[in-house]
């Protein structure tokens, strides 16, 4: 037969506490797993971002490696680590997925990049029709032309022309090195005086100088539209906007990143937060349960002394309700069962005393009449 559990024994309250001790103990060290995994999953995100915006470093060092340097080896570079930058912000956006606005944000971080690529390959062609070197390019066609007019001009000792083609490949170079446009100003008004000269000159092959200055003329304000197609300085033209478009990027990972940090903060506190809510509960439980059985064992042993006092001058019964605990119940009912056999052999026994002082009575009655 099953047993029936009184949840008002003690050894059940021994079982109830014992339960909540380790139900608290089972549920905070599954919070504890569950948060831990969910922290350790954000700061692996975390970590891709950091190599994302890495990768964001290595390509603007390429960058800049070729407009420092203007070798082809650095776009070959920067493209191969482009595709991968693209491959990871495609890798990593699902993982992002449980942010908030993390779609699109990764939408804007994409096209952000692939219009800072497209920027950059756009550069890197004017660069190309410019010249990698000063023998390609723009530079190298008018270079050619210039040399071929200077030899020309040599030949025929025409120092006059010399000295104004000479006052033109130094404000040539004057813009080459500092980007601005007064030069080509002054350039284009060395050229108009050596056109000039050069239609006003006898010589047979003038024609042919004049070609070669209009050559030249052609390419280096070709090359001089091609510099402002790019940007006279960092802040102009596709340098600018692919520059700015970079800071762009920067700024996005920076938000996700932000985005991310909160996200481990909240973690971290939450983590804080629901592990005291565990504890505080399973504390106030078994405060309650200790005091409440404290209360209980008092009232029932000061139940008892009382019991036990006054047994002594009178039969009273015990009030097992008052007791609390099953086990002082049952301890309780056999104390009141004793009494009342006690009760029971006194008033035996009186009875039998009382007849037993009759049959005295009856026995001194007969003796004196069988003496008279």
């Amino acid at each position: 037969m099953f047993t029936t559990i009184k949840f008002d024994s003690i050894k059940t309250r021994l079982l109830i506490i014992i339960a909540v001790c380790l139900l608290g103990m089972l549920v905070l060290v599954l919070n504890q797993i569950y948060n831990t995994d969910r922290l350790i999953k954000l700061n692996s995100q975390s970590k891709q971002l950091l190599k994302l915006s890495n990768e964001l470093l290595q390509l603007r060092r390429h960058e800049k490696d070729f407009l420092l340097r203007l070798d082809t080896q650095y776009v070959d570079s920067f493209a191969a680590r482009a595709d991968g930058f693209a491959e990871q912000i495609s890798e990593i956006k699902p993982v992002f997925s449980k942010l908030d606005d993390s779609d699109m944000l990764f939408d804007e971080l994409g096209a952000s990049f692939a219009q800072y690529q497209t920027q950059f390959f756009a550069l890197v062609s004017l660069q190309t029709k410019i010249g990698l070197d000063e023998n390609s390019g723009f530079q190298g066609e008018f270079r050619q032309a210039t040399h071929k007019l200077e030899d020309e001009l040599k030949r025929l000792k025409q120092s006059n022309l010399q000295v104004l083609l000479l006052q033109m490949r130094r404000s040539e170079k004057d813009f080459l090195l500092r980007k601005r446009l007064e030069y080509v100003e002054r350039e284009t008004s060395y050229y108009q005086q050596l056109s000039f000269a050069i239609n006003q000159s006898t010589s047979v092959n003038a024609q042919l100088q004049q070609a070669l200055l209009d050559d030249y003329q052609y390419n280096f304000l070709q090359l001089v539209t091609a510099y402002q197609t790019i940007g006279l300085d960092h802040t102009l033209g596709l340098q600018g906007k692919f520059r700015e478009q970079a800071h762009t990027l920067e700024a996005q990972l920076t938000t996700v990143n932000s985005k991310l940090a909160l996200s481990i903060t909240s973690a971290e506190k939450r983590v804080e937060h629901i592990s005291l809510l565990i504890m505080t509960i399973t504390a106030l439980a078994l405060i309650i349960l200790l005091i409440k059985s404290y209360i209980t064992f008092q009232r029932a042993f000061l139940n008892f002394v009382m019991f036990f006092y006054r047994c002594k001058r009178e039969y009273q019964h015990m009030d097992g309700k008052k007791l609390g605990f099953s086990e002082f119940k049952y301890l309780a009912t056999i104390a009141n069962e004793m009494i009342d056999a006690r009760r029971d052999i006194e008033r035996q026994l009186q009875a039998a005393n009382k007849h037993i002082a009759e049959l005295e009575k009856d026995a001194d009655a007969s003796s004196k009449a069988i003496v008279i």
